[in-house]
């Protein structure tokens, strides 16, 4: 076995890692963790199987995503054989959800690896906008090695109270949380104050991302894949994929009131919802609705926007006809409406 173990997010950072002279063995940590459930009291074998049938959705693979999870489990589980663990990730929230699963789950394992440092940046010289570790090369790449730190009994702490915090079925303990000292992550408080407005608003019931989205299309931008490359550059704790920008157009084409439509009356499709030829898929075009015009009209001040949900955000479960958790920009915290 390698000396070190690198755990990064995702295959493009652990590509160019092992395209870089640094050896040893490469884990991607794959999971988009920032939609979809994630409730308090499963272990990491069983949240998995759950993430597995969400990603999976109506139309993957779910025992072939059960697999791959159940790969990287067994990877992490061997981590304390290795001299050394390193994590490599970036500022944005994708990433600093991923550090704190992956910290807590090393301040709970029963034998600790000898060695666990981390890096963790926001920003890297020649590169702007630096999104993530994903756009440097491999000499880049290895020249953050030497600035790698010793994971701090501080750091642990916190992402264990973050982790607890992001899975509980009230996001007032979120809040409570965020109000507490977070020096240990710096880039923390930042990308969950952004995860909490993904929450619907307490003023017309849209998340930040769906009404991101909406004002794209009234602006004028039509095609899905332009809609998803122009909604990134709204973001500056850059989240987004684009299957999950894709699910969020589909989500405002529905309803018994939709906020957006095709051009041509046919329904949105997308990957990997839908088999769809690519080119099919890059030619439709979206447009508002009279309800999606009413609603940018009245910039909140109308009644809630009736998006349809059952769907989850870490520990919460959000259910239309149910009682909702909603974001409240004023104080920046959360209502039970």
């Amino acid at each position: 076995m390698p000396e070190t173990l690198h755990i990064t997010n995702g295959d493009v950072a652990a590509d160019i890692l092992k395209a870089t002279s640094l050896g040893g063995d490469v884990l991607p940590w794959r999971d988009p963790m920032h939609h979809g459930p994630f409730p308090l009291d499963l272990d990491l074998d069983a949240v998995s199987k759950l993430r597995a049938r969400h990603l999976a959705g109506t139309a993957g693979n779910t025992q072939a995503l059960e697999r791959d999870f159940q790969h990287r489990n067994d990877c992490l589980r061997a981590a304390p054989e290795y001299a050394e663990v390193v994590l490599w990730f970036e500022h944005d929230l994708l990433d600093q959800l991923q550090i704190l699963q992956l910290l807590d789950w090393f301040a709970g394992c029963e034998t600790k690896p000898n060695r666990l440092t981390m890096i963790c940046i926001d920003a890297f010289p020649g590169i702007e906008p630096f999104r993530g570790l994903g756009q440097l090369e491999a000499g880049q790449m290895v020249s953050l090695f030497d600035r790698r730190a010793p994971v701090t009994a501080a750091q642990i702490a916190c992402a264990s109270a973050g982790w607890s915090a992001f899975r509980s079925p009230s996001p007032l303990d979120l809040t409570a949380f965020l109000s507490g000292e977070l020096s240990a992550l710096p880039f923390l408080h930042a990308a969950l104050d952004r995860y909490g407005q993904e929450f619907p608003w307490s003023a017309d019931g849209l998340t930040r991302t769906e009404r991101q989205i909406l004002h794209l299309v009234a602006d004028g931008v039509s095609g899905p894949s332009q809609i998803f490359t122009r909604n990134m550059t709204m973001e500056t704790v850059l989240f987004m994929g684009d299957w999950a920008t894709f699910e969020r157009i589909a989500k405002l084409c529905g309803g018994a009131h939709p906020l957006l439509r095709t051009a041509d009356g046919e329904p949105f499709r997308y990957p990997p919802a839908t088999a769809i030829p690519r080119q099919q898929f890059l030619a439709q075009r979206l447009e508002l609705t009279g309800a999606g015009e009413a609603i940018l009209a009245t910039d909140g001040a109308g009644d809630h926007t009736p998006v349809v949900r059952d769907e989850w955000l870490g520990g919460v479960h959000l259910q239309t006809g149910r009682p909702m958790w909603m974001w409240s920009p004023e104080d920046r915290s959360f209502l039970l409406v």
